[in-house]
């Protein structure tokens, strides 16, 4: 049985890049990535090896479209990693939240 190594939740009312988290010895990551009802996004996960500070590579982007759920996995260890909404609709009521579980 797989033992949860780290849990996390996003959540974005404008675009940016969220707090990096350290995975430590996860060998599978999930992202969850949700949008609320009057929202689109386009969401990029991000990974940096080394410190939080270090440059970071893109794993994947993804688009979510109104009140959607996307999931996206990785395979690991994977050092620190951070989701980025590049693009989203405006409005005090559009937000992105993003999930992660890791084990």
């Amino acid at each position: 049985m797989a033992i949860l190594e780290t849990t996390h939740k996003w959540a974005f009312t404008s675009t940016g890049t969220g707090k990096f988290q350290r995975l430590g010895p996860a060998q599978s990551v999930t992202f969850g990535m949700e949008t609320s009802t009057g929202c689109t996004a386009t969401i990029q996960v991000v990974h940096r090896m080394g410190t939080t500070s270090s440059p970071n590579s893109v794993l994947s982007t993804v688009n979510c479209t109104l009140a959607d759920l996307v999931t996206d996995q990785f395979l690991g260890p994977l050092e620190f990693v951070a989701p980025r909404v590049t693009d989203k609709t405006s409005g005090s009521t559009a937000s992105v939240t993003v999930y992660l579980r890791a084990v």
